[in-house]
């Protein structure tokens, strides 16, 4: 199920040849190496962020109420997120982002959404720090989806500094 939200005016006709990055907004210690690299790339090419947050699917269906409320209450946290996230994005570019929030498996709706949104021009994602690997949507997409997609995927890795992304963008 897709629910796309632009809240952006010029969001539905962006410019000819605009680049726009875009990033996966979650709670991980990943997003802010994957969304600095993202904004100072627009930036530096007069391109624009996009943000994306993908809700998954309420599991709790026992109770149908207490499902939709959990499923409000997830919403809503992701709407906060967002607006903080879209701060920071004007903050360091200028210009506000395209905002999509959609509901389902994070990986598919990241598909359909750069199949339908044909301005996407890079899907910037934050490599995990740990030692259990990438992260789960880098090792999809790399191992097993890049072929899905019609534009390049960047992996910031989530321990860069501010200044070595700074140094590569």
């Amino acid at each position: 199920m897709s629910d796309t939200q632009n809240t952006s005016a010029d969001a539905a006709t962006p410019k000819e040849k605009e680049f726009t990055f875009l990033c996966v907004v979650d709670e991980s210690p990943e997003l802010g190496p994957a969304l600095r690299f993202s904004c100072q790339r627009a930036k530096r090419v007069g391109g624009r962020v996009a943000l994306v947050y993908v809700l998954q699917p309420a599991e709790f269906q026992h109770w149908m109420a207490i499902g939709d409320l959990m499923q409000e209450e997830a919403r809503e946290e992701a709407e906060a997120l967002l607006s903080e996230t879209s701060d920071k994005v004007v903050r360091a570019t200028g210009k506000m982002p395209i905002i999509h929030l959609r509901e389902g498996n994070t990986a598919e709706e990241l598909i359909a959404l750069i199949d339908e949104d044909k301005s996407i021009s890079l899907l910037v994602l934050g490599g995990a720090t740990g030692n259990d690997g990438p992260g789960p949507l880098v090792s999809y997409f790399v191992e097993k989806a890049a072929g899905k997609l019609h534009v390049p995927i960047t992996v910031v890795p989530g321990n860069m500094t501010d200044e070595e992304i700074d140094n590569i963008t």
